[in-house]
C-alpha cells in the first residue's frame, strides 16, 4: 500500500545516505578540527580541514578491535600518488598510549604535521633549518626555523623543547639534529648503541622486543615517515617521538580549509 511504499522509500534513502556518508569518510575524505597551534601559521586552533584519502589511498581495517592496546590490522587502497616531503598529513599518534618509546595504535588519537622525510630519505636540522638530502627546497615555514636559529641557546634551554630524540650521546637539539635515516621497508641498517636508541621503538614495534646490546643490524619490515609542526618553537613532533608507521597515516591534508570564525 501507499504507506508501506513510502516507508520503504524512506528506508532506502536513509540506507543510501549512510552508505554515501561512510563511503566518503573511508575512501574519499574526512574532516578534522585543529586543536593546537603546533602548525601555526599554516593551521591555527579552530580551523577545520579536509583530509584527502584518494591521493595516498584509503585505509581499510581488517579488525575493528581497537581496545586494550590491540595492534592495527589494515590494508590500503591504491592511491594516485606517494606522500612527498612538504605534504601536510593527518595520522594516528605513534605513541598512542603515551608510553614514551612504545609505538602503539589508538583509533581517535590524531595528529596533523608536515612531512620532512619519507622512507629512504636522510633528514636533519642545521642551525635551526630543516634539510632533506632528496629534496632541495625549503620544507616548512622558514621564518619559524630562522627564529630558532636566531634565539640564544640560553633561552632555548629554558624551555622543554630544546633537547630531542634519541636522548643519548651524541646529543641532538632543535638547532642541530641528525643526520637521520628514515626507515624504508627492506633496507638493512647497522646498529651501534646510538642506532639502537634511535631505532629501538621501530625494532620493538616490528620484532616485539627492544634490541639487545649484541644486535648489530636490523632489516625494516615497514615504511616510516618523519613529520614536524610548522610552529618550530612549540610543537610536539617527530623530533621528540620519532617515526610514523605508514599504516598509521590517515591521509593528506588538502582541499578547502574552513577557518576559525574568530579569525575571519
Amino acid at each position: 500500500d501507499i504507506i508501506t511504499n513510502a516507508l520503504c522509500a524512506i528506508l532506502l534513502v536513509v540506507m543510501v545516505a549512510g552508505v554515501l556518508h561512510y563511503g566518503r569518510r573511508i575512501f574519499v575524505a574526512e574532516r578534522f578540527n585543529i586543536p593546537t597551534s603546533s602548525m601555526s601559521p599554516t593551521l591555527v586552533p579552530g580551523d577545520r580541514i579536509w583530509v584527502n584519502k584518494l591521493l595516498f589511498g584509503g585505509r581499510i581495517y581488517k579488525s575493528f578491535n581497537f581496545e586494550n592496546h590491540a595492534p592495527l590490522r589494515c590494508f590500503r587502497m591504491p592511491g594516485f600518488r606517494k606522500i612527498n616531503p612538504g605534504d601536510v598529513i593527518c595520522f594516528n599518534f605513534p605513541l598512542g598510549y603515551d608510553e614514551w618509546t612504545v609505538i602503539e595504535f589508538k583509533i581517535n588519537y590524531v595528529y596533523c604535521k608536515r612531512v620532512v622525510g619519507v622512507p629512504g630519505d636522510t633528514i636533519g636540522i642545521r642551525d635551526g633549518i630543516t634539510w632533506n638530502n632528496n629534496y632541495p627546497g625549503t620544507i616548512g615555514v622558514i621564518e619559524n626555523q630562522l627564529a630558532i636559529k636566531n634565539t640564544p641557546d640560553s633561552v632555548l634551554w629554558g624551555s622543554t623543547y630544546m633537547r630531542t630524540m634519541p636522548f643519548t650521546i651524541p646529543m641532538w637539539t632543535i638547532k642541530n639534529f641528525g643526520p637521520l635515516y628514515v626507515p624504508q621497508k627492506g633496507v638493512t641498517v647497522e646498529l651501534d648503541s646510538v642506532g639502537r636508541a634511535i631505532y629501538g621503538p621501530v625494532i620493538e614495534y616490528e620484532m616485539g622486543s627492544w634490541p639487545t646490546d649484541n644486535m648489530v643490524s636490523h632489516t625494516f619490515q615497514n615504511n616510516y615517515y618523519f613529520a614536524l609542526g610548522d610552529n618550530s618553537l612549540s610543537s610536539q613532533d617527530s623530533r621528540y617521538w620519532g617515526f610514523i608507521p605508514e599504516d598509521f597515516i590517515i591521509g593528506i591534508v588538502g582541499g578547502r580549509r574552513v577557518k576559525n570564525r574568530q579569525n575571519q
